[in-house]
């Protein structure tokens, strides 16, 4: 396949929650998901850089600076980042959740600017990245977050946590870390028909041939071309 550039990766994941203000039901396969991912990665010579779980994977990690985070030292200092927990989508913003409150249970991406330092890829293995298909409500998720990142991986409606789904992150971890094509990757890994799993790859573009250029083709070897202007959603979905 020729040379494949490396990458930064990094990853946070919960499957153990408190019985607090932040208490959400237990999980069991979120560190498989994470952690195989980041491993596959790392052995095909990308960098690890955290991988971060339970009580240990923080919601400030993800909130930009301007909203009082500290993202540009971990969400956004990776090329490839890896959130497997709880996730929801209401009033077209993404939520996601936390076992410990540093700063908040909840994450939300009204406080994330995805891409502004070196965020290329987010992987939202978790529920509700989307609720449906819609341009409008897609659009409306995922135009606000964006500052330069080049894709989203997730899950339309609910996704599964079971033994059936585990291999995921290991799955998709392997065909990105090779270089192939990264839109096919999540939906050959992530899609089960036989738990319900549907998966979606977005990408963005400054124009639409861009974004749709990148839906079809993107691979790591990608890293360094710019998403100069976040203007252009172009998706693909398996259901």
């Amino acid at each position: 396949m020729g040379t494949v550039l490396k990458c930064r990766v990094g990853a946070e994941w919960i499957n153990k929650f408190h019985n607090d203000a932040c208490k959400q039901n237990n999980l069991s396969y979120r560190d498989d998901h994470a952690k195989d991912f980041c491993n596959k990665m790392k052995n095909k010579g990308h960098t690890k850089v955290f991988c971060f779980g339970n009580d240990n994977a923080w919601e400030r990690d993800f909130r930009h600076p301007d909203y009082g985070g500290n993202s540009l030292n971990y969400l956004d200092n990776v090329h490839f980042c890896f959130y497997s927990d709880h996730g929801g989508n209401w009033g077209n913003t993404m939520h996601i959740a936390f076992a410990v409150k540093k700063d908040k249970c909840l994450g939300s991406s009204s406080e994330w600017k995805l891409g502004v330092k070196m965020l290329k890829w987010f992987v939202l293995d978790c529920c509700q990245c989307v609720l449906n298909v819609n341009s409008s409500h897609i659009c409306a998720v995922w135009f606000p977050p964006a500052y330069g990142v080049h894709m989203i991986f997730g899950f339309i409606g609910n996704g599964t946590d079971g033994w059936w789904t585990r291999n995921v992150g290991a799955d998709f971890g392997e065909d990105a870390a090779k270089g192939n094509k990264l839109s096919n990757a999540w939906l050959d890994a992530a899609y089960s028909y036989w738990a319900d799993d549907d998966a979606i790859a977005m990408a963005y573009g400054a124009t639409q041939s861009e974004a749709k250029n990148r839906r079809d083709n993107e691979t790591v070897n990608y890293r360094d071309w710019d998403v100069t202007s976040s203007r252009w959603l172009a998706w693909k979905y398996r259901r």
